[in-house]
Formats: C-alpha cells, sequence, structure tokens
C-alpha cells in the first residue's frame, strides 16, 4: 500500500480481475452489464464487495473490451483504517501499471509483450497483444518469481487464440537487485530481456485513470463531515450576529438613531450567512429524500437479479424516476420472456407487469428473441 498523497494502492493479489468482451459500445448499457456481470463472478452478496472497471476500447465492431475489478469489500475497509491520512482514492496497481507501460513506450504497438513488476514483497505479470491489455496474473510471493511465471505461460497458451510472446519486459522499483533475474527470465524465454527502473512510485504518474475502489459510504462521510463544519460555522456566525445585535440594543439606549443605522448594517452582512444557511439546509433536505429513492432503487434492482433466469441476458434496465421500470433483453425462446413475466409479477415492488413487444433476430447465426417488458412501481 502506499498513501502518498492521500492515494492508496492496492496490489493485483488482493483484486480479481477479469478481461471480458460486451456486445455494446454504449457506456450506460456496458455500465448495467458489468454490474450483472460481477454479480455473477464472485460468491459474495453485492454489499459485501466493490466493483470498478476500464474500458480498453471496442477491437471488434459492436463490442466493447472491458477489464472488470472485483474486490472484497472488509479489504478496503481494513486499507483505510490503516491509512492516517483521509484518503482521496484507492487505486489498482494493474491499471498504474499499464499506463506506465504505455506513456514509457516499453510496450510495442507491433508485438504481443510480456512485462514483469517486481516489487519487494511481491510481482505481476501482464501481457498486452498490440497495446491491448488481455492478461494479469499476480505473483504474491516473489521468492516465487520464476515458478509463477512458468505457471503463468501455461496457462496463457492453453487459450490458442492467444498469440506466441516476442517481446519481454521487466520493470522494477529502484531497491530490487535483478543481477540474478536477468539470466533466468532471458533463459526461460530464449530472448533477451528489456529491464526499466523506476524511481518515483507508480501513483505519482500524470495519467487518467478510471478504476477506483474508495467505497460511497466514505464519500458519504467525508461529505457528511464537511456538511456538519459548514453547519457549526454558519451557527457561530448567526451566534456572532445575535450578540452584536444585543449589543446594539443596548446602545440604542443612548444613541437611537445611531443604533438604528449600525443595526441596520449589521442585519445586511449577515443576511448572506442566513441565506447561506436556508440553503444548506434545504439541500440536506433534498440528500435526505434522494438517498431514500436511491435505496429503494437499489432494493429493486437487487430484486429483479434475483428473479432473473440464467437463460436471460439482460442489456438495458431503465427507470423513468417516477413510476415505471423497463427491462430489455434477450433469451434463446420467447416462452422464457412470459415465465420471466410471471415471476415479476411476484415481485412485491410491482403492481402491473406487461410485455411492450418482443422481437426474434439472429446474432451469431442464432435465432434469438429480443424483448421489453415494462412494470409500474406499486
Amino acid at each position: 500500500m502506499n498513501n502518498k498523497g492521500k492515494i492508496l494502492i492496492i496490489p493485483r493479489h488482493l483484486v480479481l480481475l477479469r478481461f471480458i468482451e460486451l456486445p455494446s459500445t454504449d457506456a450506460s448499457e456496458i455500465k448495467n452489464m458489468v454490474e450483472f456481470q460481477a454479480f455473477k463472478e464472485t460468491p459474495y452478496a453485492k454489499d459485501e464487495i466493490i466493483t470498478s472497471y476500464k474500458n480498453l476500447g471496442s477491437y471488434k465492431k459492436g463490442f466493447s473490451c472491458i477489464m472488470l475489478a472485483i474486490v472484497q469489500k472488509e479489504i478496503i475497509e481494513n486499507m483505510i483504517q490503516q491509512a492516517k491520512d483521509e484518503i482521496e482514492d484507492i487505486r489498482l496497481e494493474t491499471e498504474l501499471l499499464y499506463s506506465f507501460l504505455l506513456q514509457k513506450g516499453i510496450i510495442k504497438s507491433d508485438k504481443v509483450s510480456l512485462a514483469i513488476n517486481i516489487k519487494k514483497e511481491y510481482a505481476e505479470i501482464v501481457i498486452t497483444d498490440k497495446t491491448k491489455l488481455i492478461f494479469s496474473r499476480s505473483i504474491k510471493n516473489r521468492a516465487d518469481l520464476m515458478k509463477e511465471l512458468a505457471n503463468s505461460m501455461l496457462f496463457y497458451n492453453r487459450d490458442k487464440a492467444n498469440n506466441a510472446i516476442n517481446d519481454v519486459n521487466v520493470v522494477y522499483s529502484k531497491e530490487i537487485d535483478v543481477k540474478e533475474i536477468r539470466p533466468q527470465i532471458e533463459d526461460y524465454f530464449k530472448m533477451s530481456a528489456n529491464f526499466y527502473e523506476y524511481s518515483n512510485d507508480l501513483v505519482s504518474l500524470d495519467t487518467s485513470l478510471y478504476i477506483s475502489f474508495l467505497p460511497k459510504e466514505y464519500n458519504d462521510k467525508m461529505a457528511n463531515k464537511e456538511n456538519k463544519k459548514e453547519l457549526w460555522l454558519t451557527s457561530c456566525l448567526i451566534l456572532t450576529a445575535i450578540l452584536a445585535l444585543l449589543s446594539l440594543l443596548i446602545f440604542k439606549l443612548h444613541e437611537k438613531d445611531k443604533t438604528l443605522n449600525l443595526l441596520s448594517k449589521q442585519i445586511s452582512s449577515i443576511q448572506y450567512d442566513v441565506d447561506q444557511l436556508r440553503d444548506f439546509l434545504r439541500k440536506a433536505e433534498i440528500l435526505k429524500s434522494q438517498k431514500q429513492k436511491g435505496d429503494f432503487i437499489i432494493n429493486v434492482l437487487k430484486g429483479s437479479y434475483d428473479l432473473t433466469p440464467s437463460d436471460i441476458f439482460l442489456y438495458r434496465l431503465e427507470y423513468d424516476g417516477r413510476y415505471d421500470f423497463s427491462y430489455k433483453g434477450t433469451v434463446s425462446s420467447a416462452s422464457e420472456v412470459f415465465n420471466f413475466v410471471k415471476a415479476l409479477e411476484k415481485s412485491k415492488y410491482f403492481k402491473k407487469v406487461e410485455v411492450k413487444y418482443t422481437t426474434k433476430k439472429v446474432v451469431q447465426n442464432q435465432e434469438v428473441t429480443d424483448f421489453n417488458i415494462l412494470c409500474q412501481i406499486d
């Protein structure tokens, strides 16, 4: 972990990482698909994990390559407790490493490049095909580097679609001695390897990052802390203003006209603070209402996920903000659509469920049924 600059880095061996292709290039659709995919990848409940992802780009028409990252919430909470300062963000070391390799031109646009990031206690192997990140594997104990490297290559080569490695790179922090490692790696791959030392932490890179594991509750907690601070300051200002008014009222016994003028000036000076307090209280009520609404929507989504059969693929779930939820997806048989409707009708959240349309189409030489189901909130 590295908490320099209030940013923590979580190493690869603490994270479940998957490289998946999703049949969409629309950002909102991808987000919904990623959420459903994350539940299928782990045995944990939704509130026990934190999910984030990076869109690596579209390498096939109509599809997006996604790096999906899942971590147990307990791990993140422990990291936050051990940190001394307030946390600005929690980043995945794999994404930082990938950005470093791109920024420094270490991975080649015309080769299949393997890069090994060697740290004091652990290591990580990543493979890119023409700069597209396709493989990542952690080595929890650096002493097992060569053994785990062989296991990683065995796993990589099992997929016949993967191209052969023709470029080998090693990046390492300045406290690592690579004298013994260099001949071992070059002998294993039967080719020369490029070695790069980086003097600063990867977190110091000036690059755009997408994967973040900072819990929403932590952000809310920090926001509430700032709100309380603002409320306290506003209260102090109001109290100060009241004391000033009392002083002016006492002085009024001696200089009525002069006191009235001063009173008018004081009222004008605190009007802004009063308006700020009123605005703050209004925003607090709005936040409270939005939180209640958000909790209800989350419960509906969880209930929907539990009711969705495994052979139905939902690619869009829409909510109009008031009464209607819309489910859009595909299934191999139209009869399964009506089975899904019956399941939704039993949900305590909906009073009316109806099929808006079903349409048959052919995807990758297979006939599927595209459907849209409209549900009204009870």
